[in-house]
């Protein structure tokens, strides 16, 4: 959907619209989080104004008055977006910084792109923010876990049913948990070969542990990384956080 099949124009390419084909939805909140941030607005506003969004020049050349998404993600022209993220650093869940070499270097790299408007300082206090949000929000998660914990080894969870048929690599993958985070032999699987999250065959209170940290939690980090407050807290991140463990504790009792 980057290049449209019938209009394989580099000027369309680079309008962030042609991201949202795929990049938005409940588990990867990238597009909403970026179409209501201030830099969203600033784009939505102006795209059709050509002084202030040339999608004729490249993006090496480009001095667009907001990012789009392609400038920040692939700056200069450059197709591997995996340059700048955070995700999959050796940071765990929390994406937050934890001394891992590879996760400093490429926060450089993402602070570099927001000095070609903010300063250095500016950028990396709203990073900074972002990952404080993301540790609080682990916290948060992890109290929700703690309580299908104890259930599940208290032995008061509800069983998974004996008869699910496989998923569509032919596992039985009963539980969210392993179905999400495992893969391997030991968990009925096949190296290299992720099964169904089960996400919609699980436990009431599996159930609302996932949405907490896939759902919620994820609102949160794309909330603060674009620059969407009110994505990352009352409107749906840290408010949904807070009403899913009310959730899973009230399931408890």
């Amino acid at each position: 959907t980057c290049h449209q099949r019938h209009q394989f124009l580099p000027s369309v390419a680079r309008h962030s619209e042609q991201c949202k084909a795929c990049h938005w939805g409940k588990d990867h909140r990238d597009w909403e989080a970026y179409d209501i941030s201030i830099h969203g607005v600033v784009y939505q506003v102006n795209k059709w104004n050509p002084t202030e969004f040339d999608f004729s020049k490249k993006l090496a050349d480009a001095d667009y008055v907001g990012p789009t998404c392609q400038y920040c993600h692939m700056r200069g022209g450059h197709h591997n977006v995996q340059r700048l993220s955070t995700v999959y650093t050796s940071m765990g869940m929390s994406n937050a910084d934890r001394g891992a070499p590879l996760w400093k270097e490429k926060r450089d790299t993402w602070v570099s792109v927001c000095d070609d408007c903010h300063s250095p300082r500016f950028a990396r206090e709203n990073l900074q923010a972002m990952d404080e949000a993301c540790k609080d929000a682990g916290l948060k998660y992890t109290e929700t876990f703690k309580v299908a914990e104890n259930l599940m080894l208290a032995g008061m969870d509800e069983p998974m049913p004996k008869d699910l048929a496989p998923d569509w690599s032919g596992q039985h993958i009963w539980s969210l948990k392993i179905g999400a985070y495992h893969d391997g032999p030991e968990y009925g699987g096949q190296p290299g070969e992720s099964g169904e999250f089960r996400m919609s065959n699980c436990s009431a209170v599996e159930r609302i542990c996932f949405e907490s940290v896939g759902y919620w939690q994820t609102y949160i980090m794309k909330g603060m990384a674009h620059g969407s407050w009110n994505d990352a807290t009352y409107c749906d991140g840290s408010f949904g956080m807070d009403r899913w463990l009310v959730k899973a504790m009230t399931f408890a009792e």
